[in-house]
């Protein structure tokens, strides 16, 4: 049908989705597709400079790049809305607006956070989702509105039984969401991903060498997440797939996740053209360029393959999420759903991490044999109580305490519900029993990077530093591709204070808060840090921050709560607490 007279939906909280009035769907591939609709949304007027628009989607690529990636992002927009772009868009030389009375804004902050899932490596576009984001949890908490931060993206609650006006929030689906096919679920609980060796586009067989050995390199990184399954480079290399369109390869694997492309080379560097396709539609999420010198390569360097190994991770978790936006959580694939409910309930917003919780309990309801689930379970609790979200933190220590046992009757030598099981220890302050487990661990698997984790907290809380940096940082080495980084930031950012390390302190926790900033317990440690160099007024600032996120937090309130409380260092972080601004009762 013809759309020049209907409305945009567009959801924001939660998985980006765009749909027209009539249910039909918007397929936006791009992730700067994306975010170029939802940087003008919720512009005033719908309107911004191309400039602002550059510098926020492009400004690593220099300001000629950046205007010509933003014209062909606008034309390649404009040729899927079709004829009804011209009356949608209002384009000059310096700015361009979308025309807010063709526009419903769908959802509210309940369905997830802003742009949940979109990965956009830009500084610029970081920093103002991260700002936005932060303006949304003001409001939902009742600011006064002095705030310098932005203003959140505007909703109204549609009245029972009216039509939605423009930029309203709906609670209900729409009807897309109602209408869109479901595709048979899998009940795998990890993802399988496949990694075709890269064609070499040249006369020589050289690029087809280089092809082979990155994709070899790619399949070995990849397969350092305990979260994935991966296919064996011998296997995805088979002459049986040489020439295997897709949906063989599918078919030959049972792969949920493919990537391939190709290499070209040019004197003294390669480049390397990357896809990644979502095998339950066969839809290609996305395309990624790297130029690269040969002599780094073939010297060693990983830093192109750990580039396509991480890209590859994470977009596995961010297409996890896409679902929740239109599928009850009992139709979504088993591994989607674990991964979804992994990445929620560490986005630290109380509605997203909420939402994971759910998702765990249909995987455990679902797997109620497997040990996973579980004590991913246990460690939800566990977050719960660490962020002062909990109603009752005896209680839920208790249910985190039963969680990591089913999970380790379920399998008494899984490394993962053993660390578990010994972090509900933590909280019990039972440090005994708490190192057996993380050993026991180890002992299955010398490299579980949170088994090294947790046996770092523990020589944090009893005040051995040098342990303590010496057991985080091998945990951090060993998980390169965790999705929770600002986790192990965190942890190591702690033991390098415990050790005095402030500066390196200081570092981690700066780049924790980058992906988290509402994260407590980097904020104590900031806190604390920034007092042993003598910042201090940066350090009320921190725990400004710490006060606004848990009014009621004071310092005799950590000293019960927290572990390291039965050592000297406690008495270090009460006195830097204290001297921050932070009541002692």
């Amino acid at each position: 049908m013809a759309h020049q007279a209907a409305r945009l939906n567009i959801r924001l909280y939660g998985s980006f989705s765009l749909w027209w009035s009539d249910g039909a769907e918007i397929d936006l591939r791009s992730a700067k597709a994306q975010a170029l609709m939802a940087l003008l949304a919720t512009a005033p007027d719908g309107k911004r400079t191309r400039s602002w628009l550059q510098e926020i989607l492009w400004g690593r690529s220099g300001e000629t790049h950046g205007r010509a990636s933003l014209r062909q992002a606008l034309s390649a927009l404009r040729r899927i809305l079709g004829p009804a772009a011209e009356s949608i868009f209002l384009i000059t030389q310096q700015t361009i607006r979308l025309r807010t009375d063709c526009l419903v804004l769908v959802g509210s902050p309940t369905d997830g956070e802003l742009l949940e899932g979109i990965d956009i490596r830009e500084d610029g576009f970081e920093d103002w989702l991260r700002a936005q984001r932060a303006a949304v949890s003001d409001a939902a908490e009742g600011t006064d509105g002095t705030s310098s931060k932005p203003a959140p993206i505007p909703l109204t609650t549609v009245p029972k039984g009216g039509a939605p006006a423009p930029f309203s929030g709906l609670l209900q689906p729409s009807p897309a969401d109602v209408q869109k096919p479901l595709p048979p679920r899998s009940d795998r609980l990890r993802p399988v991903v496949a990694v075709m060796p890269f064609a070499g586009m040249d006369t020589v067989g050289q690029g087809s060498h280089l092809g082979d050995a990155i994709a070899q390199d790619v399949t070995r990184s990849l397969s350092r997440s305990p979260f994935l399954q991966v296919i064996s480079h011998l296997s995805a290399r088979s002459e049986s797939l040489r020439s295997a369109d897709l949906s063989q390869v599918k078919s030959l694997l049972g792969v949920d996740y493919v990537v391939y492309g190709h290499v070209r080379l040019s004197g003294e560097t390669f480049r390397l053209d990357v896809d990644f396709v979502d095998m339950a539609t066969s839809e290609l999420r996305w395309t990624r360029e790297y130029s690269v010198k040969l002599a780094d390569f073939l010297g060693g360097g990983d830093g192109v393959v750990q580039d396509v190994a991480d890209a590859i991770n994470s977009a596995i978790f961010n297409e996890a999420l896409a679902p929740l936006a239109y599928q009850s959580v009992r139709d979504i694939d088993t591994h989607r759903l674990l991964m979804a409910g992994i990445t929620l309930i560490h986005r630290l917003a109380l509605g997203s991490f909420a939402k994971g919780r759910e998702c765990l309990e249909e995987v455990i309801r679902r797997e109620p044999n497997h040990a996973i689930p579980r004590a991913w379970l246990a460690r939800w609790y566990i977050l719960s109580v660490k962020q002062g979200w909990t109603i009752d933190a005896k209680q839920d220590i208790e249910k985190a305490y039963a969680a990591g046992e089913e999970a380790l009757d379920r399998n008494p030598t899984c490394p993962f519900s053993l660390a578990m099981s010994g972090f509900v220890r933590h909280h019990l302050w039972n440090f005994d029993e708490a190192f057996a487990r993380h050993e026991e661990a180890l002992s299955h698997d010398p490299n579980h990077a949170i088994a090294w984790l947790l046996t770092g907290v523990l020589f944090s809380f009893m005040g051995d530093g040098a342990n303590a940096v010496e057991n985080t940082e091998k945990a951090r080495f060993l998980s390169p591709l965790d999705p929770n980084r600002y986790f192990f930031d965190s942890i190591t950012a702690g033991a390098h204070a415990v050790h005095g390390n402030y500066g390196e302190a200081l570092r981690l926790t700066e780049r924790s808060l980058k992906a988290h900033p509402r994260y407590a317990s980097t904020l104590r440690v900031r806190t604390y840090a920034l007092e042993m160099v003598g910042r201090h007024e940066e350090a009320k600032s921190t725990a400004e921050q710490i006060l606004k996120y848990d009014p009621d937090f004071t310092v005799q309130k950590y000293l019960k709560t927290n572990p390291g409380s039965m050592s000297n260092i406690a008495e270090s972080y009460g006195k830097a607490l204290r001297a921050a601004g932070i009541p002692d009762r």
